[in-house]
């Protein structure tokens, strides 16, 4: 236990993941220029525990179902439907059949599903901004 600080525990992990956690940690502009890797590390982890303790609490009220060909499939559980998103390679754009709709929480769920993401990033797809209200 010589060399460490009190409260903090050391984790192996493989050299791979930890050049990929560097180089989000090296390319991440929001975090404070002085945050050293390790509380970057620990804040991420904080977050995630955080994350998945809610989503544990009150359920997934969206849920990937499936992906084939040019549509995704999501359940949404608030109305206990399945909801099929189209993919619309030329116009680099989703649409939902639901909503009839390219920006409603169907299409904004697609680009946090890591199977559909990485899919969309290759054909050139990015998120839409959410548009400012004027008040």
């Amino acid at each position: 236990m010589t060399g460490q600080k009190k409260g903090w525990l050391t984790v192996q992990i493989r050299e791979q993941v930890k050049n990929s956690l560097l180089e989000i940690y090296n390319q991440d502009r929001k975090r404070p220029e002085n945050q050293s890797f390790t509380a970057y590390l620990d804040q991420l982890l904080k977050d995630t525990i955080s994350f998945n303790k809610q989503v544990t609490e009150y359920g997934p009220f969206l849920e990937f179902s499936s992906a084939i060909d040019n549509h995704i499939a999501i359940k949404d559980n608030t109305m206990d439907r399945l909801v099929t998103v189209y993919i619309n390679a030329d116009k680099k754009e989703l649409q939902c059949d639901f909503c009839h709709k390219t920006n409603c929480l169907h299409v904004g769920f697609c680009f946090v599903i890591p199977e559909v993401y990485s899919v969309l990033i290759d054909l050139g797809f990015r998120p839409r901004k959410p548009k400012r209200k004027k008040i």
